[in-house]
């Protein structure tokens, strides 16, 4: 990778700078909609089926935007043919987020036709680059990981009942297996990745999670506006931005250094995973974590019903897991981890679920922010004379 960052698969293109436009910070904004959507189903008491219709309907929107961000992290958005294609695919991107309220009922044509758009727009800037003479990019994988999948979401469409939904997992299957399979691509389009692009721009959606969380507070406490409610909001807020300070403080720092290590040795399956897969863990687990707050300024003198108890207790340990998962395949060891992650286990279990059975709904989230709070200090000072944890 050059000084300047990414250049465009050895095409030629300008070097990609480290900072996220401005083209790519406007193109989120359909992401705030998404994420603000999609939480609402989690509010009050979810089941089984509201946490899996959220998970099912998230993870395309997620990979979409992973898709893009690695896309433009390649070949840059300053050009007026790229950000056509963005601009092009963020109506598809908002299709999506309008459907995901009845995403697996009625509007469900709609859905995929969205994200059958998102990635037909992605074909049209990888196809463009694989057919420059000297790219590493063989011809058959824009064919195969854009175009084909984006034909499977567009005939799903017409798929009725519960058929469409198979081909939607034929869809994601294909490009996970491709995305795992490196033949004829070999190691070039993580050479010429810009760590410094990745770190930030997963950073911003994390933001923006964390930004629904405040978001959703703010608003139930608008409606329901008591002192109790204001209490189990402050506690929210004190939860929320514990967790922003234990990722940006140590999380961001540490994954731009594994990311630089991953990158220097060729691990391509460490970056793979810690920029595609893991990071839809965390951000599942702090917006699960958002609507259980909400469900407790709604009702701050009753006990939490019993999904957003899962929520609350679930959403902590995702957001510790995606963690852990991330320190380890960046080379922490797995004693380090362990340090930090197993009082995780015992405390969200021991003190938090209690605490959600038995207190009302502002006490739950009190407890919420203790044991962040005292997860935050225990890494801190296990992080003593160490530079390398994400905690």
């Amino acid at each position: 990778m050059t000084d300047g960052g990414a250049a465009g698969a050895g095409t030629g293109d300008e070097v990609e700078e480290h900072r996220a436009g401005w083209f790519e910070l406007f193109f989120d904004l359909v992401f705030v909609v998404t994420v603000s959507v999609l939480a609402h189903g989690l509010h009050g008491d979810p089941g089984p089926g509201e946490f899996g219709k959220f998970l099912v309907l998230f993870f395309p929107a997620w990979w979409a935007w992973a898709n893009l961000t690695v896309t433009v992290n390649l070949f840059g958005s300053a050009t007026p043919r790229v950000q056509a294609m963005l601009l092009a695919a963020m109506p598809a991107l908002g299709l999506m987020a309008a459907a995901s309220p009845a995403g697996l009922g009625d509007r469900a044509w709609a859905y995929a036709l969205g994200a059958g758009w998102v990635r037909l727009m992605l074909f049209f800037i990888w196809f463009r680059h694989a057919r420059r003479p000297g790219s590493p990019l063989p011809l058959w994988r824009p064919l195969l990981y854009c175009l084909l999948p984006a034909a499977l979401w567009a005939v799903s469409a017409a798929v009725p009942g519960a058929g469409r939904f198979v081909v939607w997992g034929v869809a994601i299957v294909l490009e996970v297996v491709l995305l795992a399979v490196r033949a004829g691509l070999g190691t070039a389009p993580y050479d010429r990745m810009s760590v410094e692009h990745l770190v930030e721009r997963i950073g911003l959606f994390v933001v923006i999670v964390l930004g629904e969380s405040v978001f959703t507070v703010v608003v139930t406490l608008e409606a329901h506006f008591t002192a109790a409610s204001g209490v189990a909001a402050l506690f929210a807020f004190v939860a929320a931005a514990e967790l922003a300070l234990i990722f940006f403080t140590w999380g961001t720092g540490s994954a731009e250094r594994g990311l630089s290590r991953a990158q220097s040795g060729r691990a391509t399956r460490v970056m793979r995973d810690t920029v595609m897969y893991l990071p839809f863990v965390l951000v599942c687990g702090i917006t699960v974590v958002a609507a259980a707050f909400g469900t407790a300024v709604a009702e701050p003198h009753h006990v939490l019903p019993a999904g957003a108890r899962w929520a609350l207790c679930g959403g902590v340990l995702a957001f510790y897991s995606a963690n852990a998962a991330i320190s380890t395949r960046y080379g922490d060891g797995v004693r380090n981890v362990l340090g930090w992650y197993v009082p995780c286990l015992v405390l969200t279990p021991g003190m938090l679920l209690p605490a959600a059975l038995l207190l009302p709904a502002w006490g739950a989230v009190a407890c919420t922010a203790a044991l962040v709070l005292l997860l935050a200090k225990l890494s801190k000072w296990r992080l003593r004379g160490r530079v390398d944890l994400w905690p």
